[in-house]
């Protein structure tokens, strides 16, 4: 069930009646500014919808003969940060995208829909851009939805239930290193005393089904029960002790007869199957910024002025029945903006931590966080969001990318770009484990030695 919600309404009463008299309405009718501030300050929300259902900034938008400086001044009053750490006249986002693909994203310079494998429930929408915005989420609601930045950053996470999630596909990537690593060392596998099955259809493709079985077998044994995050970060010998692969494994195709793998040839199936599906992963099927983060997805959320023109989609209750709605377009979305406005202006990150491991990602792939966007930090939910001043990002930049050169195997005398994962995902460790508030300052005082 979707339908097109355009915010323009052909009828536009001249003096719009508030619901229950909100007086956050009353004032964008009257056109005070400074008592929406007031109202603002004292903890009113401009989120609650009139009898046309319309939000005081859906109000605005369709008022007649206010000029362009009343209307401006409207316009801050309502969506103007109240975060004393927020430049002074700043204005919230309108629109909202989370996704663990940040980087890919900024590289791309689009938020792009059905770029990876489709996924979702049967009443999804695949290949879509769907954003957050100052709309309500169900019919019933009375103010728009309350919790915009809130579903941008669950998106972002990445958890699905199924193994071409974002999340899995990190943590798979992880757990297919661990068990390179445990080979290339000499070592040996951790077996289980159970065994496993891989019916095989195409015998002449085993490399492809082989990392196909692989991928389901660690989603399903580890992922999926939340058992693989201990070993995402730990020591090698203990995350290889922990990770118990099938003690035997056996091929059935209706092709020839069973083949029961042991001994040395299950481990020459385990290294093919492992380094198959994490080539994979390389090669796009899993975000690089937590893969670079050794399996533990880096969050973004793009935050954009307001997006017109936007599709709603529908998604029905299985207990209530009752449908909620979210915000969507057909076509890619360049962060710049496009004639239905939606110029990226703001990018959030859970912490310093994330934003090295950004910084990090985006010399490695050419990447760049266009310098007129405000990046905002933002972690658990008791803590104020903090926004950086341009000279503080410039500064941590210098700073990150510094001591990533002094920590490379080479003493940075190759680019980021050219050193391996494996040496770049320890020179991210090293970075995260360090003071990152210190790095806000000039990279001359903060410069470790390696």
């Amino acid at each position: 069930m979707y339908s097109i919600r355009n915010t323009a309404n052909p009828y536009i009463p001249s003096q719009p009646e508030p619901t229950r008299q909100d007086p956050v309405h009353a004032a964008v009718v009257s056109g005070d500014s400074q008592r929406v501030l007031q109202l603002r300050a004292a903890g009113w929300r401009a989120n609650v919808l009139d009898g046309a259902r319309r939000s005081p900034v859906d109000v605005l938008d369709t008022m007649r003969g206010i000029d362009n400086r009343s209307y401006s001044g409207m316009r801050q009053a309502l969506l103007q940060s109240l975060n004393p750490t927020a430049p002074k006249g700043y204005t919230k986002p309108e629109t909202l995208h989370g996704s663990p693909w940040g980087l890919e994203i900024l590289v791309s310079g689009a938020l792009k829909g059905g770029v990876n494998d489709e996924k979702g429930g049967a009443q999804s929408l695949n290949g879509k851009v769907f954003f957050s915005d100052r709309t309500p989420q169900a019919d019933t609601d009375t103010t728009t939805r309350q919790n915009l930045r809130t579903k941008a950053r669950t998106y972002a996470q990445g958890h699905v239930s199924v193994s071409a999630s974002a999340s899995s596909r990190a943590q798979q990537h992880r757990l297919t290193q661990i068990i390179g690593q445990t080979l290339d060392k000499g070592m040996p596998l951790s077996l289980s005393e159970r065994g496993g099955v891989l019916r095989v259809s195409d015998p002449g493709n085993i490399q492809q089904e082989a990392a196909a079985w692989m991928e389901s077998f660690l989603h399903d044994k580890y992922i999926y029960g939340k058992s693989a995050l201990p070993l995402l970060a730990a020591p090698l010998e203990q995350s290889a002790k922990a990770l118990k692969l099938p003690g035997k494994l056996t091929l059935k195709s209706e092709h020839g007869p069973d083949q029961v793998l042991e001994g040395a040839q299950l481990q020459s199936f385990y290294k093919m199957a492992a380094g198959g599906l994490r080539k994979s992963l390389e090669g796009g099927k899993a975000p690089y910024l937590s893969m670079l983060n050794q399996g533990t997805v880096v969050p973004v959320v793009f935050g954009f002025d307001k997006v017109r023109n936007l599709g709603s989609h529908g998604i029905q209750s299985m207990i209530t029945k009752s449908y909620s709605y979210y915000s969507y377009q057909n076509h890619d979305h360049p962060l710049s903006g496009s004639a239905n406005g939606g110029r990226l202006k703001e990018v959030e990150v859970r912490s310093l931590a994330d934003l090295a491991t950004l910084y990090l990602g985006c010399e490695v792939k050419g990447a760049r966080l266009p310098d007129d966007v405000l990046v905002r930090i933002k972690g658990a939910k008791r803590d104020k969001a903090e926004y950086l001043a341009p000279g503080q990002l410039k500064q941590f930049r210098a700073n990150v990318l510094a001591q990533a050169a002094a920590h490379s195997p080479d003493r940075g005398a190759r680019p980021l770009r050219k050193q391996a994962l494996r040496d770049l995902q320890q020179i991210n460790t090293t970075l995260r484990s360090h003071d990152l508030r210190a790095y806000l300052r000039s990279p001359e005082a903060h410069v470790r030695k390696a």
